[in-house]
């Protein structure tokens, strides 16, 4: 009898860890490359003991053949990679609002590491990310997206077909909210540039023996600081609206 209880709890703690691994292994902050895969492992392990109690009564019972225990653990994964997904998705807004505020400010070439992106970006891209992952932790977000993904167990129970469909259409909506809040954020610069190119436009034509592109792109950069200064808290305050709405409407099932 023990013997038998044993092997029930390590399977749902197998299948509820099929899930979480995987969205710790995509979630914002964790997912850097600075964060170490046996720290990482850690938190995914403790978080799985610990909610097991809590989700026990939606996980199935044991297969009886092999094919249907793959299958399980796969279609695990594969819903852990959507949720996963779809925060990596709300991050892209800010990604995108910091390419685009990059180009308009002229600091597109100003390249530096990002161990958010793992790969070399746009200095204010960077910096974007670093300060979208401080905040998410600062605030306590990143609490409401573990209790958001435990709480998902009841609207995607294991062993049930995968709405293929509604997680595809989830993920496309998913997609253009994110494009438009970037473009949202770096609104101010985009009005910035258009008017600043303009302006550049119409000395351009006045003097022509100017090199008008030299004399202006340190006022440029310059201005753009001092509104990046000026409009950074906003940016985050709009940003972590959108994060926080975005994970309440998706993963938080409607009771």
């Amino acid at each position: 009898m023990l013997q038998e209880y044993l092997a029930i709890n390590i399977f749902h703690f197998m299948v509820l860890f099929a899930r979480l691994g995987v969205v710790f292994l995509l979630m914002p902050g964790l997912s850097a490359s600075y964060v170490p895969a046996r720290l990482r492992l850690i938190v995914a392990v403790l978080t799985a003991v610990l909610a097991l109690p809590l989700v026990s009564s939606t996980l199935p019972p044991q297969p009886n053949n092999t094919a249907d225990l793959i299958w399980l653990m796969v279609s695990e994964i594969l819903i852990g990679a959507f949720l996963g997904g779809l925060t990596q998705i709300v991050m892209s807004s800010i990604s995108l609002a910091g390419q685009l505020i990059s180009t308009a400010v002229g600091l597109t070439n100003a390249f530096i590491d990002d161990p958010i992106a793992e790969e070399q970006s746009a200095i204010l891209l960077g910096f974007l990310n670093l300060i979208a992952v401080v905040m998410i932790f600062m605030t306590g977000t990143h609490e409401f997206m573990i209790m958001g993904i435990v709480d998902s167990y009841n609207l995607l129970q294991p062993g049930q077909p995968i709405i293929m469909k509604d997680m595809l259409s989830v993920t496309t909506r998913m997609f253009d909210q994110a494009f438009y809040m970037g473009i949202r954020l770096a609104a101010p610069f985009l009005v910035f540039e258009m008017v600043f190119q303009v302006t550049s436009g119409i000395l351009a034509r006045l003097s022509p023996q100017l090199n008008v592109f030299f004399v202006v792109l340190p006022g440029k950069i310059m201005m753009g600081l001092i509104i990046m200064m000026v409009s950074l808290p906003t940016i985050m305050l709009a940003f972590l609206r959108f994060f926080d709405n975005n994970l309440h409407s998706l993963l938080t099932p409607v009771r």
